[in-house]
């Protein structure tokens, strides 16, 4: 669907806001991915506001009545969507005190059409048991995109209780299609290292999708030491899962983020990962050399150069020369 992984999270992103597909979007691919991301945010604000002041009449209402009666009337009378539309109007306090009783499922699905601007005020204010069941339903789901987009309003402890509970995979898939970097960055640094270690190896041993998921994780930690730490647990693989990460790497213009992680790598893990026998490839060097060009990653990457053996470094002038012409 897209150029790269960022463009893929958000072509499917806002295909959920517009209800159709990636693939009826696809043309917005050819749109920097802050531009698609500028568009959803734009259609999920207006989609919201349409019918604001309808809302804000229905959570009028639900003021003057009992909690327990207004509990009974939600589950009765509304659906989870336009329970979480008047749940949106709503003072926080009163919304979660609400949510607070209302069975997990009834809360799962209504927190698909939280208005995205209002959830982080009343998921502060929710019991965390209920947080983590609510997470723990969408998880068994598979609905990744709400469970993405809900990290930006996980506290600390949400996040160690999620971490602790959830598998490693969908904690990868949760990263990809997660808002920020910054509160992305955070969630990982909060995992304890034999988690954080398990979260690679599933990365790098699992399907394509875990893998992408696992490029798109070290491409968009903020933090460099932390992306070192990612890098030096992949660095421990075997051979072929290594070459199987760099070909997805190329399927999915994913390139800048593996070079990034081999330039935070330690000298040891970088002189490992340059004995990969893919590296003798012409095609496989002429699309690394290629990358190295586009993103100007020439000053990150020479220490790396510079550990080559002649052999090697003789391999990618000649890539390099080749130009365009990969094979």
């Amino acid at each position: 669907m897209g150029h790269d992984l960022a463009t893929k999270a958000e072509l499917v992103k806002l295909a959920r806001a517009l209800g159709t597909t990636a693939e009826e979007i696809a043309f917005a691919a050819e749109l920097p991915h802050s531009a698609i991301r500028r568009l959803r945010e734009n259609a999920v604000a207006t989609l919201y506001d349409e019918h604001k002041a309808a809302f804000q009449r229905v959570a009028m209402i639900t003021r003057v009545l009992p909690t327990a009666v207004n509990v009974r009337i939600t589950l009765r009378a509304f659906t989870p969507l336009l329970a979480a539309r008047v749940a949106g109007e709503l003072p926080p306090d009163r919304a979660a005190e609400l949510a607070n009783r209302m069975p997990v499922e009834f809360l799962a699905e209504a927190c698909v059409h939280l208005d995205p601007r209002r959830a982080g005020a009343l998921v502060h204010r929710v019991r965390p048991d209920r947080v983590v069941a609510v997470v723990v339903e969408l998880v068994e789901r598979g609905d990744f995109i709400t469970l993405g987009r809900l990290l930006d309003t996980a506290t600390e402890q949400i996040v160690r209780d999620v971490t602790a509970t959830v598998a490693t995979e969908a904690l990868l898939q949760i990263g990809f299609y997660a808002e920020s970097d910054e509160q992305l960055t955070r969630a990982v640094a909060l995992l304890p290292p034999e988690r954080l270690h398990a979260t690679v190896r599933d990365a790098l041993t699992g399907p394509p999708e875990l893998r992408s998921a696992g490029l798109a994780l070290v491409g968009r930690v903020n933090d460099e030491a932390l992306r070192g730490r990612l890098a030096e647990y992949a660095a421990e693989e075997d051979d072929e899962t290594l070459t199987k990460l760099l070909h997805t790497a190329i399927d999915d213009g994913a390139l800048e983020e593996l070079l990034l992680a081999v330039s935070v790598m330690s000298e040891q893990a970088q002189r490992r990962v340059l004995t990969l026998p893919a590296l003798t490839e012409p095609h496989i060097l002429g699309h690394l050399v290629r990358a190295v060009e586009k993103h100007d990653l020439f000053s990150r990457l020479a220490p790396v150069v510079a550990l080559m053996d002649p052999d090697l470094r003789r391999r990618v002038a000649v890539a390099a020369e080749r130009g365009p012409n990969l094979r």
